[in-house]
């Protein structure tokens, strides 16, 4: 063996297996959740009172008893926990070599516009059904946490008050039971506030796709809001084959300081090109079409994921607050049209072209549509038109569901 073969051998030991590490981090899941499900049997039922009333000692038994359920109880809370951190670990690891994968790529077609360069290939998924029933199992064990956590802080006697947490828990377990209680199908959750959520169904029936990336201060807590949101564009369309996809996988920015850096956008960007990529794609004919959407900092995120070889027909920056830190041409060759929707007195414009990179509304390659009233100088801001943008019924919300089913092409469009 020859210096070269050594070095290629020695190189072949750490080639990354994503589509493996991908199937151990979905499988995985299922592992916690029969923890889970472990624990819930141990603690389903108590011993009485007097259960070991005709046994000397009885009380002692009694406590014996209940200290070895609950030490059992809790090494399992703990074996359901590591394996959680594993189980992000995989994806943290795998995600932050795509993100490498994906900035080389643009990199490379800067220098080549011409040259189509793929995003790593994140492996066969798991049918909707099973990844629905695994993502609800996830979430039943983040609820069931936090009513451990909840139980605590309730117990706790001192002088420090907990009403803002103990109320934040409320609102949180509030939220998990919505989810369950949804007919929406879970794709994926992570932890708290990341999540995929489908409305619809994925086939080669389905002939359009439109996601929705929400902006800051999104949490499980917006839920119902933003699946409302989106599936109102599936549910515009009679034939029910249109579906939507509610896309929060990521830790939004929570507080307009926090949202006034690029940091969380380009870290969700590389992972929302590859659920479109290698998650979204492939469960779809060839005919079919997606459309993303990006809404306030969503927009920046969206971007960013165009920039890095995200392959949708259509991007849609809505009340956006820019195309993407440090994104300065489109160069990726994949969607077809890029539009864009600002209302007038939209407060959002005074950060576009600003920290997220170039205001959508004027930039090259992307058409305003006509609803859009974006607006330069000084002006009165209307706060709440930076959501009712998205509205349905509005104009604004007919434009961007005519991108969804493709009637856009047939309408006067400005330019």
């Amino acid at each position: 063996m020859d210096r070269s073969e050594s070095v290629l051998s020695a190189g072949s030991r750490f080639a990354v297996n994503h589509a493996a590490l991908d199937a151990a981090a979905q499988s995985l899941p299922d592992q916690v959740a029969v923890l889970g499900e472990a624990r819930r049997h141990l603690t389903a039922r108590t011993l009485p009172g007097n259960a070991f009333a005709n046994v000397p000692g009885s009380h002692q038994a009694r406590t014996g008893h209940l200290g070895t359920i609950q030490a059992n109880d809790e090494n399992l809370r703990t074996a359901a926990s590591r394996l959680t951190g594993v189980i992000d670990g995989i994806k943290s690891a795998n995600a932050a070599v795509r993100r490498w994968d994906a900035q080389k790529a643009a990199e490379i077609r800067k220098l080549n516009p011409d040259l189509l360069v793929p995003v790593l290939d994140g492996g066969a998924g798991r049918s909707v059904a099973e990844r629905n029933a695994a993502g609800r199992a996830q979430i039943e064990l983040a609820r069931d946490a936090a009513q451990e956590e909840l139980r605590k802080l309730q117990g706790e006697v001192g002088p420090v008050n907990r009403e803002v947490q103990i109320q934040q828990l409320r609102e949180k377990i509030a939220a998990y039971d919505e989810i369950l209680n949804s007919n929406t199908q879970i794709l994926s959750f992570n932890g708290e506030g990341r999540l995929v959520a489908l409305v619809g169904s994925l086939n080669s029936d389905t002939r359009a796709v439109a996601v929705l990336v929400p902006g800051m201060n999104t949490g499980v807590e917006d839920f119902a809001r933003y699946t409302s949101t989106a599936g109102s564009f599936a549910e515009a369309d009679p034939s029910g084959r249109t579906a939507a996809v509610l896309w929060m996988n990521g830790d939004f920015p929570q507080g307009l300081p926090e949202a006034s850096t690029s940091g969380p956008s380009q870290e969700m960007a590389p992972r929302l090109a590859d659920f479109v990529n290698n998650d979204l794609r492939p469960q779809l004919g060839e005919d079919a079409k997606v459309t993303v959407i990006g809404h306030s900092y969503g927009g920046a995120v969206v971007g960013l994921a165009d920039a890095a070889g995200m392959r949708a027909d259509n991007v849609v920056h809505v009340a956006s607050a820019g195309m993407g830190d440090g994104v300065s041409e489109i160069t990726n060759p994949y969607p077809a049209h890029r539009y864009s929707v600002t209302m007038e007195h939209d407060p959002i414009q005074w950060a576009q072209g600003r920290v997220h990179g170039p205001d959508p509304d004027d930039f090259p390659g992307v058409t305003p549509l006509p609803s859009s009233r974006d607006s330069d100088g000084w002006f009165i801001p209307d706060v709440s038109s930076h959501s009712t943008v998205l509205a349905p019924g509005t104009e604004s919300w007919r434009d961007i569901n005519s991108v969804v089913n493709g009637s856009i092409q047939n309408r006067q469009v400005l330019h």
